[in-house]
């Protein structure tokens, strides 16, 4: 018995090996690639600056998919970055400047998925995009040639009828450029680790629901964060009305500045009229002390509605303020125009109002290629007395 077990056992694996071999490789000849060339300009005379500062970088990425083998898939993305030309103050340049100011080279992605029925799970180096969790995002304030990434394990889960589930630990994270270099980020613990949970649903038709809770462990409990969030999105015809709650709790600010709150309302669709377009959008702060904290990664500064295009939403979550923002979306026969503006309003806090205007031009070169161009324009009431400027320039060759 133990013979003929042992006989089958080889003739299983015999036959098996080919197959398999002939799964491997097909999961290989189906692999996915993909990168993008980018090139990007600022200028910004931030807060103020007696003197504008600029920065010159190019870079991109190359991404690779591997095909399903027995429900396991693999990829990797790796990302480049160089600063061709630069003039700048390390201690007075701002964000614009900031994120671009990385050369080298890093894998930021590496992971291993498998999917099994309507369960997945991806584990290692990743983007990840979700409203308290979320890498860069391409077209808002956090768009840069290097993309922010985590090391993370993420269970997504679909058995449930238009519902996606996701849970998610993720314990390190890559900046877009280093603080203390003026390289890429490194991979670095985040803290003492962060877990988060995730859920949309749009079984009510016309009605999109999500929610999601992130708790971020300090190294000490002086550190923990935590953070959760609503939004609801709702399709009235040819428009979407929208309104977002966040809640939040960060154990690193002063005892009576941790906790944070935030109420939202959008509108968006077109105004009647040829084919413009439109955006209002509202932000209120209710906290009287503490800022609202949006989340883990660069692309949070672009969950308030009322994030800026180009210096995000880190204005709106200030507290004890109320923020307006109105946008006109103007498509000509090659090109897309939007003029924009917004005030933040506050009372409490020391730089008082704020208050911003700009434009965006977006301009299809050719297939695959794009020039996006923006413009801002920045009011501080109190302390700042001149005001800030930032323009911007992004090409990007997608393939």
């Amino acid at each position: 018995m133990k013979k003929f077990s042992c006989l089958s056992l080889i003739a299983s694996m015999a036959i098996a090996t080919p197959l398999l071999a002939n799964s491997l490789s097909e999961a290989f000849e189906k692999l996915e690639v993909k990168g993008e060339i980018k090139a990007a300009y600022s200028d910004s005379n931030f807060l103020g600056a007696s003197e504008s500062e600029d920065i010159t970088a190019l870079g991109g990425s190359l991404g690779i998919v591997t095909g399903d083998f027995y429900g396991l898939s693999a990829g990797v993305t790796f990302q480049a970055s160089t600063v061709l030309t630069d003039d700048f103050n390390a201690v007075t340049a701002g964000p614009q400047i900031d994120h671009l100011d990385a050369s080298g080279a890093r894998l930021s992605e590496a992971y291993l998925q498998y999917k099994f029925s309507n369960t997945s799970f991806k584990a290692g180096r990743q983007y990840i995009y979700t409203p308290l969790v979320s890498t860069a995002l391409d077209g808002k304030s956090s768009e840069s040639i290097i993309k922010d990434s985590f090391n993370a394990y993420i269970l997504t889960n679909t058995d449930l009828p238009n519902t996606t589930l996701v849970a998610g630990y993720v314990n390190k994270y890559q900046a877009k450029s280093s603080s203390t270099t003026d390289d890429i980020g490194d991979f670095e613990n985040f803290l003492d680790g962060a877990y988060t949970i995730y859920a949309k649903n749009d079984s009510i038709e016309n009605l999109t629901l999500q929610a999601q809770y992130l708790n971020i462990s300090g190294v000490t409990s002086s550190d923990d964060k935590d953070v959760f969030y609503l939004q609801a999105d709702y399709k009235l015809g040819h428009h979407t009305l929208s309104a977002q709650y966040l809640n939040s709790t960060d154990k690193s600010q002063a005892s009576n500045a941790q906790d944070g709150e935030l109420f939202g309302l959008k509108a968006t669709g077109p105004l009647g009229l040829g084919n413009l377009g439109y955006l209002v959008a509202f932000n209120a702060s209710t906290d009287d002390d503490g800022d609202a904290f949006v989340g883990a990664g660069s692309g949070t500064t672009d969950t308030p509605f009322t994030a800026m295009p180009v210096h995000g939403g880190g204005v709106p979550s200030r507290p004890d303020t109320n923020t307006i923002v109105g946008a006109i979306v103007i498509p000509f026969s090659s090109f897309t125009f939007i003029p924009y503006g917004g005030k933040s309003m506050s009372s409490s806090h020391p730089l008082g109002d704020v208050s911003a205007m700009g434009a965006m031009a977006i301009y299809p070169v050719a297939k695959n290629l794009m020039l996006k161009a923006s413009f801002e324009h920045v009011e501080v009431e109190n302390i700042i007395t001149e005001d800030t400027d930032t323009a911007r320039i992004y090409l990007s060759y997608k393939f």
